[in-house]
């Protein structure tokens, strides 16, 4: 099914030789349960009920004490809750230069944070690693106006690429960049583009003695058939990330350039 096309074409098929690229609506097997409280609208999958008590005290500006997390626009936090794991609390904020004037607010009548939670769920169906998402939440502030949030379970002892290549050995750093690169090849196989690909949306963990990356921040996410350009774009702006983080190239080594190209290569017949 062709996504609809708003003003400025958002949406809109794309060529790339004789090959159309066509966004996809968002249908994730599970569906996620909304519920309506006043002016707030809570999305929760429904095996994580649990954290509904949580979403409901960020609605409210409740919020119990946690534990931060830093990087990113801010405000991400890590919460303790009953019957279950912790989880992570990340609130929508604003970046760049528009965040001088408007912090947290957004416009629409199709909240950003519940298509983030549908389509990191769709992804983690096709078999991308992501995380897991548990739900997210809105609270109107007027028609069209919102602030938001979106729940996910707790990564212990993650950083995102970006932090984790600023401590590890030479070595370790063109193996991790592979397994990032081996990350967004599934991305684009599974059917998905990431049009904010950078080294702070890869989130790096440790587990059963591995190194496992994981790709995050998925709100605009686009499901489509990839081409072989969007693959070269992808690598394009990874690349624009390390001149922007590493501008001197204390960090980033030729073999972990040469490990993201693998982006850019032609799917695998």
């Amino acid at each position: 099914m062709r996504g609809r096309l708003d003003r400025r074409g958002r949406g809109a098929p794309r060529r790339d030789g004789d090959r159309r690229a066509e966004t996809t609506v968002v249908t994730p097997a599970v569906p996620f349960q909304v519920r309506r409280e006043g002016w707030s609208r809570l999305l929760v999958h429904p095996q994580a009920e649990r954290v509904l008590p949580l979403l409901r005290l960020w609605c409210l500006g409740r919020l119990p004490p946690a534990r931060p997390l830093f990087g990113g626009r801010g405000g991400v936090a890590v919460y303790d809750i009953d019957d279950g794991p912790a989880v992570v609390l990340r609130p929508y904020r604003r970046g760049g230069w528009l965040a001088r004037f408007n912090r947290d607010l957004y416009f629409g009548l199709r909240p950003r944070p519940f298509r983030e939670v549908r389509v990191t769920e769709t992804l983690r169906q096709r078999g991308v690693p992501t995380i897991e998402v548990l739900g997210g939440a809105v609270r109107w502030v007027g028609p069209g106006i919102y602030r938001g949030a979106v729940l996910s379970t707790y990564v212990v002892g993650a950083v995102n690429l970006w932090h984790y290549l600023c401590s590890a050995s030479a070595e370790e750093r063109g193996r991790v960049c592979a397994r990032a690169a081996r990350a967004t090849r599934r991305l684009h196989d599974a059917g998905a583009v990431h049009p904010d690909l950078n080294l702070q949306n890869y989130l790096v963990c440790k587990r059963r003695g591995d190194v496992e990356v994981l790709i995050i921040d998925c709100d605009r996410v686009a499901l489509r058939r990839v081409t072989a350009r969007d693959r070269r774009a992808a690598f394009a702006r990874l690349r624009r990330s390390i001149r922007r983080l590493d501008p001197q190239s204390a960090v980033v080594t030729l073999e972990c350039v040469e490990a993201l190209r693998r982006v850019a290569e032609p799917e695998e017949e």
